[in-house]
């Protein structure tokens, strides 16, 4: 027991006079997060941009379609005659990614706009707490089919 209480004895000595040693000497070499990155490029800079724009592109695309999946009723009128179509509508978004206007491009019947048109009155922002880099102008076809 006598033995085993030095030798930890002399091992918290060693301990703390090595830490001391160590602590004498300034470090000499870089630590990797002291390392400086090197400038990035121009063309770095805007292939980067370009895939965030990308990215909100199709996140925008992708928001617009599930708000309007979830919120698109079929009109009765038009269910009940079998009809079908697709309505093209033009979306204009902000600079927060918000709907600023919209415009039917095509439509077979009103009562499909007008569905739609309500769809896009309560259609949410693209991206939350952050500038909306996308395009501002999307151009969104809503199919309706009866399955």
């Amino acid at each position: 027991m006598k033995t085993i209480c030095v030798a930890l004895f002399t091992l918290c000595i060693l301990s703390f006079a090595n830490a001391q040693y160590a602590s004498a000497f300034p470090q000499t070499e870089p630590t990797p997060a002291a390392v400086s990155e090197e400038p990035i490029s121009l063309n770095e800079k805007i292939a980067r941009r370009n895939a965030l724009i990308k990215q909100h592109n199709q996140l925008a695309q992708q928001t617009l379609i599930e708000h309007i999946a979830t919120q698109v009723t079929y009109p009765e009128l038009l269910q009940e005659l079998m009809a079908e179509g697709r309505v093209t509508v033009k979306v204009t978004l902000d600079t927060h990614g918000k709907v600023q206007a919209y415009e039917i491009l095509e439509s077979p019947d009103p009562s499909f706009s007008h569905a739609v048109e309500r769809i896009m009155l309560s259609a949410p922002a693209v991206v939350s707490h952050r500038p909306y880099l996308g395009a501002r102008k999307l151009i969104i076809p809503i199919e309706f089919t009866l399955q």
